[in-house]
């Protein structure tokens, strides 16, 4: 299962379990994207560090040669505060082990 490579920048329900947390990423063209959702989705670890790292599964797409089409509205249904699920990113920001 891939992944997308997200950075969770904080807490937003502390009140809730598990937590809700905002995280963000930067598509391919420099664009930045926000994602609110329960930690689990993000992390899988108990207590992550936050600000930390975090991953979205996610769907490829199309591999391009500068950049990959993913899609996170498979398998979690996570979509970005803008309504968002399809980015294009760089290889880099993709991880095999989600």
């Amino acid at each position: 299962m891939y992944g997308l490579k997200v950075r969770i920048r904080r807490v937003t329900e502390p009140d809730v379990y598990p937590e809700r947390v905002e995280c963000f990423m930067t598509d391919y063209e420099g664009q930045t994207h926000f994602f609110e959702d329960k930690l689990t989705v993000f992390s899988s670890e108990s207590n992550p560090m936050i600000p930390g790292d975090g991953v979205i599964r996610c769907t490829v797409l199309r591999e391009m040669p500068l950049f990959v089409e993913v899609d996170t509205a498979l398998p979690d249904g996570v979509e970005s505060t803008m309504g968002r699920t399809v980015f294009c990113v760089s290889r880099e920001d993709l991880t095999e082990d989600a």
